[in-house]
């Protein structure tokens, strides 16, 4: 299934950025006392219209300044007990969230901002953009100003992005128009405002999650997520494609966090609300990337809803998989059923992650012991140059599984390469306007396909030492045997081969 930013599996990314923020549930915005008559010319630039997604939080690029020699520390007074944050600007007050991010809360006007204001001209310029905004919001036609919420991201030197926030319907709001693809998060055909109702939702919680202090917890959200949490349970347990991007022990885990919460519900701690908004914007995203409550919805990870053709392997694929043991065709159609519609469902991509380095390792494994074979049999065969050629290509064939495994173990043992986002960036970089997602599913192959080629040239090599110096009896209890496994191999395969490719049909069959 597809899953959403860094805790989801879908691995869209935002179009216009890559961080996001959080919102609060808000009353009426005041009037400000405020003026912008003294305000320098230099700050007179129009606000951009940016959401939630679009603060930058996490990537500040803020530095903790170096003392200088002069410093010599500070002193602490005899029986102070207060060290919290009470430097204010004016109406704004300073918040530390759960992660240990400040932001300020202007309670007065209903405005947040992650701005540092101790910056040169940094209050100066935020109140500036908040009494501009506010005016044009109060005196827009039609606009919800008694029960929006304003938030303000510095962008640059002397200009700030800004959104409003209309709690009592989860959404997010402009001054201005702006175009769809702002909040679709480069997801392709949404063609409606109705399509944009949980993408709306997840930027309400996005920004719910990064500003939790100025709202309150129900119990009609927390049952809310409890039914959508065990609901997810159930489809994961009862379905093997599930569009669900957790799998069975992380919802185990977010249904232990939600019961917990519940106890505390009337707790002024804002680690509980930041847990919520978390939770519910990874759900929203889910509905959205599926197209949830359109006629063409996702309802198995593994639906395209894009296109009904099944993906179709290029006559390259399918040449190179001869040579390579059918072993890329198999990883091409797993790559097909992960990546839908290019879109990564999260648990499958880890459960495939997981699998190749099992796969990887014991590959690597078993190529050791047939390069120990290797070893062992050049030492016995003296003068023959044919045996010990076909050796020697079954050697490196060997060191060549070893070395791609650890390779491919290594690369796959990152901790970034579990995230939705980096599987998605992987196979968009690999992906191919005609071959698609087939060259890494050949380089996937490799391990394997090199490991069996060691195996038919030692048997080749061994198979020469035989019929080139044992007697007649010796080769012909040679020739059955080996006949003999010949066909048990060649039976399993196609056995296995043609079950697979008969895997639609009904258990019964």
């Amino acid at each position: 299934m597809p899953t959403p930013s860094s805790t989801l599996s879908q691995s869209c990314t935002s179009l216009s950025a890559s961080h996001r923020a959080s919102s609060s549930e808000g009353t009426t915005l005041a009037s400000s006392s405020y003026s912008s008559s003294s305000t320098p010319n230099s700050f007179a630039y129009s606000a951009i219209n940016i959401t939630p997604s679009d603060i930058k939080r996490n990537d500040r690029g803020r530095i903790i300044p170096k003392l200088s020699p002069e410093f010599k520390g500070f002193w602490i007074e005899s029986g102070q007990t207060d060290f919290d944050n009470t430097q204010g600007y004016g109406d704004w007050t300073p918040h530390i969230h759960p992660d240990g991010a400040l932001y300020y809360f202007d309670s007065k006007r209903r405005i947040y901002t992650d701005a540092d204001l101790s910056v040169d001209r940094g209050l100066e310029l935020i109140n500036y953009y908040a009494e501009r905004l506010l005016r044009q919001a109060r005196e827009k036609a039609g606009f919800p100003y008694d029960t929006c919420e304003l938030v303000l991201e510095r962008i640059g030197i002397n200009q700030l992005g800004y959104y409003f926030v209309e709690p009592g319907k989860r959404c997010i709001l402009w001054l201005t128009a702006v175009p769809s693809w702002t909040i679709t998060r480069n997801l392709e055909r949404v063609q409606s405002h109705v399509q944009l109702k949980y993408a709306m939702e997840a930027e309400y919680w996005t920004h719910c999650m990064f500003f939790p202090n100025n709202w309150s917890l129900t119990p009609i959200l927390l049952a809310e997520l409890e039914k959508m949490i065990l609901h997810a349970v159930a489809d994961s347990i009862t379905s093997t494609t599930s569009v669900i991007p957790f799998d069975q022990e992380e919802l185990a885990k977010m249904l232990d966090l939600t019961d917990r919460i519940k106890g505390g519900i009337d707790e002024p701690f804002l680690h509980a609300k930041s847990i919520v908004a978390r939770f519910m914007e990874n759900f929203a995203l889910t509905k959205f990337f599926n197209f949830c409550g359109q006629p063409g919805a996702r309802l198995n990870s593994d639906q395209a809803i894009f296109s009904k053709q099944k993906p179709r392997h290029s006559v390259f694929i399918q040449i190179v998989s001869i040579c390579l043991f059918w072993a890329p065709c198999n990883y091409a159609k797993e790559l097909d059923g992960i990546w839908v519609d290019k879109m990564i469902n999260r648990v499958l991509w880890r459960q495939f992650v997981a699998k190749l380095n099992d796969d990887w390792s014991s590959l690597a494994l078993t190529a050791t012991v047939v390069l120990n074979a290797n070893v062992a049999f050049l030492s016995l065969v003296v003068g023959d140059t044919l045996p010990r050629t076909f050796s020697y290509i079954s050697a490196m064939t060997s060191v060549g599984v070893v070395v791609l495994g650890l390779i491919l173990v290594r690369q796959n043992q990152r901790k970034e390469q579990n995230s939705a986002e980096q599987a998605n960036l992987l196979l968009t970089r690999m992906s191919h306007p005609v071959f698609g997602t087939e060259a890494l599913a050949i380089i996937y192959s490799l391990p394997y396909a090199l490991l069996m080629w060691s195996m038919v040239f030692f048997v080749i090599a061994f198979a020469c030492m035989i019929f080139g110096s044992a007697t007649p009896v010796t080769q012909g209890a040679f020739s059955a045997t080996g006949g003999l496994v010949c066909v048990f191999v060649f039976w399993t395969v196609w056995t296995t081969r043609a079950a697979s490719e008969r895997k639609d049909l009904p258990a019964w069959h």
